[in-house]
């Protein structure tokens, strides 16, 4: 498979979930549950992407990592906005890297 078969399975991939609730108006009539769900399912893929890297990232001071992520959950809990939870995140792995070292 070369590259641009590969791009365009990826762009296929990602538009069918985007394309479908139009053309299914059953979607709309899901259970509250089942739709919080479909929102929340992104963001856990993401989190399952992110948090091991988070940990292995940094090596031996993998502490910096686990502190930044716990940082960031914790500003998102409480209603933070995106860019506070990121640049709190950032100060925290930064400055537990800076006394590590």
């Amino acid at each position: 498979m070369n590259a641009m078969e590969m791009i365009l399975l990826c762009a296929l991939v990602t538009m069918v979930p985007r394309i479908l609730p139009l053309f299914m108006p059953f979607l709309s009539k899901l259970p509250r549950f089942v739709k919080k769900c479909m929102m929340l399912l992104p963001v856990a893929a993401l989190g399952a992407l992110i948090f091991p890297l988070a940990l292995t990232d940094f090596g031996t001071e993998w502490l910096a990592g686990l502190l930044g992520v716990t940082t960031a959950f914790f500003v998102s809990y409480n209603k933070g906005s995106m860019f506070v939870s990121i640049l709190s995140s950032l100060a925290v792995t930064v400055a537990i890297l800076l006394v590590l070292v």
